[in-house]
């Protein structure tokens, strides 16, 4: 039975893939799904097996992935079932974070590697636990954080490395999820107004642990951060899914929609400030996503003005400039830009199955943990009044 533990990266033989969640719409429908069905990633997996909440949804997301990918699929309604297949040796979860928990650990107890979508357990606490289960059961994993496929991201810590821009002494950020994105505030659509009550364990910095995964990627972890923000609109608006006009329904705000957070860097003591903003509209020339990164030696900077460019998890950044001059972009040499969020998940599950050992650059769950620390040391700094937490 080929496994990710026992089937060489180059082995013919394609891991036989469980996918918990994946139904007939939905992220792991339009982004998920996608990127199984790239060639080269086909070489190495194979889609046996869909659950779903209800026999009817599975039924119907087997139908039409049994035609999508070519092949019969099996429809499961129940954890247990799906994981407990002898046919299945490794198992996708993308479910909301709300069940991350409840849905691994059954996962993790029949002994199977798996895939979970960051931010991998509602709390701190359940990744933590997450993580000693699957230590305790030898299982291996890899978590959601497909921003670490950026050819741009390692272009930029190449340019570091190479000591063009000397001791690293300051960096700036400034981020931007803009109006037309309806998400948080000050408009929220439908299908994410539960995100909404704090309380569900997802935030505006559940997603930006995207970006400060780059970020970390690029010039190491923080020593220490503090946060401070501040709410410009304390009532959100419900907003219908496609049509994005009010429902009439309207929320209150329980997390700030602006606020920086400032940090000092472990290995080289930089200062930091990361600026995040939610609700300005896209007009022309404004700045979605602005990284400086100052040493003694020279500068590097990263900018996109185009919508949206703050998710380098799915979208590369436009331009680098290296001293102010725009770094040229060989293809041959640095791969390709990526401009949509499949090819950054095709190139993610390619990495998971060469494993750690093998070279793959992906995230795993004791990595996630450390993540989740660093996020969750945010959160708390920003609402205890910016205090300073070490990490």
């Amino acid at each position: 039975m080929p496994t990710t533990e026992t089937t060489a990266p180059n082995s013919k033989i394609p891991i036989r893939l469980g996918f918990i969640g994946l139904s007939a719409k939905g992220w792991a429908a339009s982004a998920l799904a996608p990127s199984l069905l790239d060639p080269k990633v086909r070489e190495r997996y194979k889609l046996t097996a869909i659950a779903t909440t209800s026999a009817e949804s599975a039924a119907a997301a087997a139908e039409k992935y049994s035609e999508l990918f070519g092949h019969e699929i099996k429809a499961y309604h129940d954890v247990d079932q799906l994981a407990g297949d002898l046919e299945v040796d490794f198992v996708a979860i993308a479910v909301s974070p709300l069940h991350h928990k409840s849905v691994t650990e059954k996962v993790i107890a029949h002994g199977k590697p798996f895939f979970l979508e960051w931010q991998s357990g509602k709390t701190f606490e359940e990744t933590k636990e997450l993580a000693r289960l699957a230590r305790e059961k030898g299982v291996k994993s890899f978590i959601g954080l497909q921003g670490r496929q950026s050819n741009v991201i390692t272009k930029v810590k190449g340019i570091l490395d190479s000591g063009k821009v000397g001791r690293i002494l300051s960096v700036n950020v400034n981020l931007l999820k803009p109006l037309e994105m309806n998400v948080l505030a000050p408009n929220c659509i439908e299908q994410y107004a539960w995100v909404v009550d704090r309380s569900n364990g997802v935030t505006i910095l559940s997603s930006l642990g995207h970006f400060f995964d780059n970020f970390c990627q690029v010039l190491g972890p923080f020593s220490r951060v503090s946060a401070k923000g501040t709410t410009l609109f304390p009532t959100i608006n419900v907003v219908d899914n496609t049509t994005f006009k009010p429902t009439g329904k309207r929320l209150e705000s329980q997390f700030p929609d602006h606020f920086t957070v400032t940090g000092i860097l472990k290995e080289s003591g930089a200062w930091v400030t990361i600026t995040s903003r939610l609700g300005h509209p896209s007009t022309p020339g404004r700045t979605q996503l602005l990284w400086e990164i100052d040493g003694d030696a020279g500068s590097v900077r990263i900018e996109d003005k185009r919508l949206g460019a703050s998710h380098v998890n799915v979208r590369d950044p436009e331009h680098i400039f290296l001293n102010g001059e725009e770094v040229p972009w060989n293809v041959d040499e640095d791969g390709e830009k990526f401009d949509d969020r499949t090819p950054f998940l095709a190139k993610a599950w390619l990495e998971f199955s060469k494993g750690k050992e093998g070279g793959g650059n992906f995230v795993d769950i004791e990595e996630a943990v450390r993540h989740r620390e660093l996020m969750d040391s945010i959160e708390r700094s920003l609402f205890e009044g910016g205090k300073w937490i070490d990490v």
